[in-house]
């Protein structure tokens, strides 16, 4: 069994009476990059900020790197090993690129230089430029700068990619990529990006309302879900509900489309006993398994 990072079991926090975790659990393996998923409002920022202690669960219980996230001084030998890049992002108004750099890395005694000035060229990043300069893009790019220079075992990102262009997210991903298989860091990152998402990421973390809707690797996530195309002699709207209890139907004429979370072998036979003249069982993006899953349980 995979070493987990990351380990959440009933996690809750209200604001107001509003629930913003209802009971989380999930899970990360040691050496993913795991990709946060869910709508906003769904509870992402609130997990993160409980992880790291800048607020305070109602109940559970939470893990990172083997110990207790919940605990005072546990948590600041968390945070030593931690790297956090937050969804708000802010400096020293009052500072240069070079200055915001130095006084950050004489906090982590594993800070690495070389990788520091890796990322300023990666980034286009020039050390005399003044804070209050730098475009949206350019902040997030000197928050991940200093992200991925210090050395952690463990980096966790809020929309790492908030503000980026379309090259600035591809110099991310691959980056991201790259420190990983050097490193062996794990990532939890939160992204709406979907599409950029699927391609680095092999683990998702896919919450809805505070809950877990989905968790676990990507590729197993991806294998059990399948979009299965059935064409029948007649409207398929006779047979829809027969195929009701394997996901979600939606009839089209003569071809009847279920959306199967693990029972795609099942619609097939099914389809079959039922006379169905063709049957095409195919594959979904990350993106489509997201959208079905949270339609289906809004």
């Amino acid at each position: 069994m995979s070493k987990l990072d990351i380990e959440i079991s009933g996690l809750r926090k209200s604001y107001g009476g509003v629930h913003a975790l209802d009971g989380l659990s999930m899970s990360v393996p040691s050496g993913a990059i795991a990709g946060f998923v869910g709508l906003n409002g769904a509870g992402k920022t609130t997990t993160l900020r409980l992880l790291l202690q800048m607020a305070r669960p109602d109940a559970g219980t939470a893990s990172l790197l083997g110990l207790n996230a919940l605990h005072a001084g546990e948590s600041l030998q968390i945070r030593a090993r931690t790297a956090f890049v937050p969804e708000k992002k802010d400096f020293f108004p009052y500072m240069n690129v070079g200055e915001v750099i130095d006084f950050t890395k004489g906090l982590y005694p594993k800070w690495r230089a070389d990788l520091e000035t890796r990322y300023l060229t990666e980034f286009g990043l020039k050390r005399p430029q003044a804070v209050t300069q730098l475009s949206k893009g350019a902040l997030a790019k000197l928050h991940l700068l200093m992200a991925f220079s210090r050395g952690a075992e463990l980096i966790l990102l809020d929309e790492p990619t908030d503000g980026l262009d379309p090259l600035g997210v591809d110099i991310f991903m691959q980056a991201l990529v790259g420190l990983v298989a050097e490193s062996g860091a794990t990532v939890l990152f939160s992204s709406h990006r979907l599409n950029e998402m699927e391609q680095v990421a092999d683990h998702i973390c896919m919450i809805h309302q505070g809950r877990s809707l989905m968790n676990g690797g990507l590729d197993d996530l991806k294998a059990s879900c399948r979009r299965v195309v059935l064409l029948f002699q007649n409207d398929a709207a006779l047979v829809a509900g027969e195929f009701k209890a394997f996901g979600t139907v939606k009839p089209d004429g003569r071809t009847l489309t279920v959306f199967a979370n693990g029972t795609a072998e099942a619609v097939v036979k099914k389809g079959g006993a039922l006379g169905a003249k063709s049957v095409d069982v195919q594959p979904v993006s990350l993106r489509e398994m997201f959208l079905e899953l949270v339609q289906r349980n809004v």
